[in-house]
């Protein structure tokens, strides 16, 4: 995707846990697309330097506004200043929520009410403070990033028989069933209002970064020279809001071919 390609030319697109990984990623190529990206995270340094690498690819700078979605008062504030730099917004893409591993004996009770809050609570809370941004676009999208853990039986077994530390927590996962739920009521109230909901299942994969010149290339992992990358996630999102109205994508699952 480059400036040649402005598909998403003059579209406002708010994205969460813009600062790093899938989300920087994101917040580049809909730039370069044409959108006017609003980045939002809990690091406004990380987040700056994530706009000022789109301005020197599209001479416009975005907005960076720190958000932490565990904490409502954060989300809220955030809410107000995205809408009223703009009051209209075209998508939101709910992608910030923290990666949990371990037993759940082994969590605390704050690792696990932070990762249910930010995943669970503030995409809640975000999606109902930036819904008045949405309803005065005529064409919105909300694009949720869940995980493929987010779908019942999915592999839930494999990282605790093959006794992976770093597998995904039991919270995770509880975290991710709740944002699917959340998705699919929402597609359901919003579609009367030519709003459009999704929600994006990719499995494990590869961060690659838009700037990094094997950006599109197939994985670099040796063991494994199927696994996804960020790019197949990226290309998905690009296709869900450019699609024509007609569509809607309530629930898209990746896996690897």
């Amino acid at each position: 995707m480059t400036s040649n390609n402005l598909i998403l030319k003059g579209k406002r697109i708010a994205i969460t846990g813009a600062g790093r990984g899938l989300g920087r990623a994101l917040a580049i190529v809909l730039a370069d697309a044409g959108a006017n990206v609003v980045l939002l995270g809990r690091d406004l340094v990380v987040l700056q330097a994530v706009a000022e690498a789109i301005q020197g690819r599209t001479n416009t700078l975005p907005l960076a506004v720190s958000c932490d979605l565990a904490q409502a008062q954060s989300v809220a504030d955030a809410c107000k200043t995205v809408l009223n730099e703009n009051e209209l917004l075209d998508g939101l893409i709910n992608n910030g929520a923290p990666w949990l591993t371990g037993n759940l004996s082994d969590l605390s009770d704050q690792a696990i009410l932070g990762a249910i809050n930010a995943a669970v609570s503030g995409t809640l809370l975000i999606t109902k403070g930036l819904l008045a941004g949405l309803q005065r676009s005529e064409a919105a999208d909300v694009v949720t990033i869940v995980s493929s853990c987010g779908v019942l039986g999915w592999d839930s077994q494999q990282g605790i028989n093959e006794g992976m530390q770093d597998s995904a927590s039991t919270a995770f996962y509880a975290a991710k069933h709740g944002q699917s739920g959340l998705s699919d009521r929402l597609h359901h109230e919003l579609k009367p209002q030519g709003i459009r909901v999704s929600a994006v299942y990719p499995p494990d994969f590869d961060d690659a970064d838009p700037l990094d010149s094997s950006w599109g290339a197939p994985s670099s992992r040796q063991a494994d020279v199927d696994n996804m990358s960020s790019y197949a996630v990226v290309s998905t999102i690009v296709h869900i809001l450019t699609a024509p109205r007609s569509c809607s994508f309530p629930m898209v699952v990746l896996d690897n071919a």
